[in-house]
């Protein structure tokens, strides 16, 4: 069994990590990801007594991630590249399974280091000791495609000014490129500020940037070089395994209140490729 010495931020990536290995019992699950039943498996941590009853809600996350990146891989473009910012221990690479995938993995020192001691190498992954928030890790990443960038679970622990400076760089940096991250709405947020214990075992950490779905248009055309291709709530993708939560995100004041979001954009240019 290994043990992690993780807190704060960091230890959060054991959270998705456990309901991606329960969604996996499921016989109608939404992704394949053996690799996380393996893990949750291997790691000596409570998880059920720190994250409580399995949730839905990061498999969307991650089946949606997936199928995003799928459709960039789609684009038969010649040298393919993802950029996973805030990574923790995802296992997105290996269900993905494209030879041709490029893959750079930036995370904090210590979520990278469990990283390696968990996760196989591979010549084509490559992993960052970097905050997303750190400029240095855009000097990592060849310039030859746009490449596709995530930030799941990510930006609602940066200050919202971190954020609009982190996406203003990328839209820079990365002309043509896709991106994908999921948004909390402000009344959580503010749970989380005040302190909000998942289970009489873990308190989440404090979620700064909270945003409601209806604001995100107006919020990513105040920054330079953006568009939206899509904004979802996590009810739209796959309605059946969120049937209530879907019959609640249809009424407008439900839906402004309590609705996280999926985003995907583009940054504008096409940047070199090949």
């Amino acid at each position: 069994m290994f043990e992690v010495d993780l807190s704060g931020v960091p230890e959060t990536m054991l959270w998705p990590l456990w309901n991606r290995a329960c969604e996996m019992r499921r016989a109608d699950r939404l992704i394949e990801d053996p690799m996380a039943a393996e893990l949750v498996a291997r790691i000596d941590y409570n998880f059920a007594g720190h994250f409580g009853r399995y949730s839905v809600f990061h498999a969307i996350r991650a089946r949606h991630s997936d199928d995003l990146i799928r459709d960039y891989l789609a684009a038969d473009r010649e040298h393919p590249t993802v950029v996973a910012l805030g990574e923790g221990l995802d296992t997105q690479f290996w269900r993905l399974g494209d030879d041709r995938l490029r893959w750079f993995s930036v995370d904090l020192p210590e979520a990278i280091a469990v990283r390696r001691r968990l996760l196989p190498a591979h010549p084509h992954a490559t992993l960052i000791e970097a905050s997303a928030l750190d400029p240095s890790w855009m000097e990592n990443v060849p310039g030859r495609t746009p490449p596709f960038i995530t930030a799941s679970g990510l930006l609602m622990y940066f200050h919202e000014a971190e954020v609009v400076a982190l996406l203003r760089r990328i839209a820079e940096t990365f002309p043509g490129a896709e991106m994908f991250f999921d948004a909390i709405p402000p009344f959580f947020s503010r749970k989380t500020m005040s302190g909000f214990n998942v289970t009489k075992s873990y308190r989440a950490p404090a979620m700064p940037w909270g945003i409601t779905i209806d604001e995100i248009p107006d919020f990513i055309r105040e920054i330079p070089g953006l568009e939206i291709l899509s904004v979802q709530s996590y009810a739209d993708p796959f309605p059946k395994r969120t049937r209530l939560y879907r019959a609640l995100s249809l009424i407008p004041g439900l839906r402004r209140h309590f609705a996280g979001s999926l985003v995907h954009l583009r940054c504008a240019g096409h940047g070199p490729d090949g």
